[in-house]
């Protein structure tokens, strides 16, 4: 995540755009959770959205990540889809990007999945209000089923990674395949958002071509070169609109190139 609330609410520009976006209110609630304790739980009441989120507070990403999704509008240059109906969120962290979704889109479901235990004990937490339109997995996204480990980078959990175990190692979580999640989503995704920090270049391996007929759209987060070779190459045969801003990809109306 590439902002910093603590430092961009003090400009007069930035309170203003969020003021814009989320109200005065609550700008005023954002700031003043980014000063508070780390330790708590935070409400937020968030203008457009049914129902209100729950974060951490101080300098945890909770907060930086809400301003993205609603302020400077991270996943809102993927464009309106046509009534999707199977969302999958991999890489869900604490569920705002579900939450978003569930709120843009109001015949969605998601399919929320996450390896950490804290922050999807905060996502089920989120979501709970939307129980009959999400299903939360803890889980790590990966081409095989088996056990993976858990390595988490600091205190925060955005930068957070899970790997193959190591010889003597036990596994700490369970691998969730695409194939498993697109039928439990009824055997089509509308939309794979995915932010699984540098687990993309497992889950586009050699295996993605039995899966990725059966998704419409794309928006990822790729994690250096390696993730974006792995990722472009497996997507190579297939015609589609793409457009990005940093590091997140959005490609649409995914579909086989003709062949001439």
């Amino acid at each position: 995540m590439k902002y910093r609330l603590k430092r961009l609410l003090t400009r007069p520009r930035v309170i203003f755009r969020s003021c814009r976006k989320l109200g005065f209110r609550a700008t005023l609630k954002l700031i003043a959770i980014r000063f508070g304790s780390r330790n708590r739980i935070y409400q937020v009441h968030v203008p457009q959205w049914l129902h209100p989120v729950h974060v951490r507070g101080g300098k945890s990403s909770d907060t930086e990540v809400l301003y993205e999704i609603l302020v400077t509008e991270e996943y809102g240059f993927a464009g309106d889809l046509d009534s999707p109906k199977v969302v999958i969120d991999g890489g869900a962290n604490i569920g705002l990007a579900s939450a978003y979704f569930l709120n843009r889109y109001p015949s969605a479901r998601t399919i929320s999945v996450e390896p950490f235990e804290a922050p999807i004990a905060l996502c089920r937490k989120n979501l709970d209000p939307y129980a009959q339109r999400s299903t939360i997995l803890r889980g790590a996204i990966w081409p095989d089923e088996g056990s993976l480990c858990l390595d988490p980078h600091g205190q925060d959990w955005v930068n957070n990674r899970v790997r193959h175990s190591r010889p003597g190692e036990d596994g700490s979580v369970e691998a969730v395949t695409m194939k498993s999640l697109i039928s439990l989503g009824g055997g089509s995704v509308d939309l794979l958002k995915l932010d699984v920090e540098g687990s993309e270049k497992e889950i586009f391996g050699s295996g993605a071509a039995e899966w990725l007929p059966k998704v419409r759209n794309i928006l990822i987060e790729l994690h250096g070169p390696e993730c974006e070779d792995r990722f472009f190459g497996a997507v190579a045969s297939y015609e589609y609109e793409m457009s990005s801003r940093d590091s997140v990809y959005s490609l649409r109306n995914l579909r086989p190139k003709q062949v001439s």
